[in-house]
């Protein structure tokens, strides 16, 4: 049971429901053989698929194929073949009993009816695809022994293109259900491929292809992680811009599912920081107030705000900024670990997490709006520029009441610049979230001032 629970541990994102559904959904609907898990990268695709993979792995045979640390191999079956193998033998000890006899026979036979499959020629004349070099020419001594081989049982062979087909798809059944048997699990076998969008173009086709056409067997289903438009982009580059690639993909795919990432909240406030900030005393209800009045001003469209009392002003900014800035969820993280190490790096002081935020995710976002930050006669206005042309409207609660991201930043830029007499002036006007950013400013005046400069070694954090 304890297993069961640390699984999802660290689901942040409340992704274990989605993967009980597309379970159930999955065997409720045998036809469905391919499943595309939709997402934009970054979005927690990996995330996801390990999880979901670790949670089913209980109950049936899992295999988890990474596409794209296997794709410098010059074809995608053999890499796949060679996943399949390693991953159903992991639970065995091979060759000391006659089930592990037995895994190691299925091997040979799988790689041996996979052969004239992968021979130059056939692929292409069962798929339609063309396959020059596919079984590397051009590569080490063994690669090219094997091709020999491979090409004279396609000689000896070539009429049987459907019956080497019926072979390679039994033999893949035999060893699913070899696997299952041997370790106490049901059918059917569920095979997860990631980061295809990120392969190269021809080969992330290819193994689609090879999916389609050899793998879709009544026991076995595929999960593909996938950006759709990434990879229509990658169809393109292959066959021309005007190919119609979104068309071509949904051949694939027999069906969609597209992860929720609206809600950030929980992976914000895990991404601890144990350094003193600066407090804006932002309303984390959304909800504003009029001072002397306390007069209830309801959260206005685009106020970012949660209903949990105790959630912290700095993951609230950070989940502001990625909503502003419009990054997903892995850029997100990557920028508040940036942040962190700015903060690390700088003197004890009232860190200002809001304008550490900014400049790092300017930097990143747009380039002119964070070099222009740094000129006191375009800062304010290219603020202002971003805000109207390119963000996405981001609101917070004060006491005093709703402001946007822009306007704190635009009084950020105003320190920056400021002279000594004129910071005296802010000093003495500022009043609620303005005055506690000035004091910690005259307070600290020259760690404030040294933050691009740390920004420029924190953007190299990865």
């Amino acid at each position: 049971m304890k297993d069961e629970i640390n699984v999802w541990d660290d689901d942040f994102m409340e992704r274990a429901p989605s993967a009980k559904f597309l379970t159930l959904y999955l065997l409720a609907n045998p036809h469905i053989k391919v499943l595309n898990v939709n997402s934009p990268w970054g979005a927690g695709k990996s995330f996801f698929l390990n999880r979901w993979r670790a949670e089913l792995g209980r109950e049936h045979v899992c295999i988890f194929f990474n596409a794209w640390e296997n794709d410098y191999s010059a074809e995608p079956l053999v890499a796949l073949i060679t996943c399949i193998e390693q991953q159903t033998m992991d639970g065995l000890s091979l060759g000391s009993t006659s089930a592990g006899k037995n895994v190691i026979t299925t091997t040979t036979t799988l790689m041996r009816k996979a052969a004239p499959l992968i021979a130059k020629g056939l692929v292409k004349k069962f798929t339609g695809i063309e396959v020059d070099g596919i079984l590397g020419k051009d590569g080490d001594e063994q690669a090219g022994d094997f091709a020999k081989d491979v090409v004279e049982d396609l000689i000896k062979e070539q009429s049987k293109t459907e019956l080497h087909v019926d072979e390679f798809k039994s033999a893949i059944l035999e060893k699913l259900s070899s696997a299952a048997e041997n370790n106490n699990l049901k059918k059917p076998a569920f095979i997860f491929i990631d980061e295809l969008d990120r392969c190269r173009p021809t080969y992330a086709i290819e193994l689609l292809e090879r999916v389609k056409h050899f793998f879709e067997l009544e026991d076995c289903r595929f999960i593909v992680a996938s950006d759709s438009t990434q990879l229509a982009h990658s169809v393109r580059a292959v066959y021309g811009e005007k190919f119609s690639s979104e068309r071509y993909l949904s051949r694939f795919f027999d069906a969609e599912f597209r992860l929720d990432n609206s809600n950030i909240f929980g992976v914000a406030k895990q991404h601890g920081f144990e350094y003193t900030c600066v407090r804006l005393h932002i309303r984390i209800s959304g909800v504003a107030g009029t001072d002397g009045r306390n007069q209830r001003v309801e959260p206005k469209n685009n106020t970012i705000f949660v209903k949990e009392k105790s959630f912290p002003e700095h993951a609230l900014l950070l989940v502001g900024m990625a909503r502003y800035f419009k990054v997903e969820l892995r850029e997100m993280l990557r920028y508040a670990q940036q942040i962190k190490s700015m903060a690390s790096a700088l003197p004890e002081h009232e860190f200002h997490y809001f304008w550490a935020a900014y400049l790092i995710f300017s930097k990143s976002a747009d380039e002119d709006l964070y070099q222009d930050l740094a000129n006191p006669e375009k800062a304010s206005g290219a603020i202002e520029s971003f805000d109207d042309d390119k963000a996405v409207p981001v609101n917070y609660a004060f006491p005093s009441g709703h402001e946007s991201i822009a306007e704190v930043a635009r009084y950020y830029a105003r320190i920056l610049h400021a002279t000594q007499d004129e910071l005296r002036g802010l000093f003495n006007n500022s009043e609620g979230w303005r005055l506690s950013v000035i004091s910690a400013v005259s307070d600290h005046r020259e760690i404030f001032l040294s933050y691009r400069k740390i920004v420029e070694l924190a953007h190299r954090v990865s």
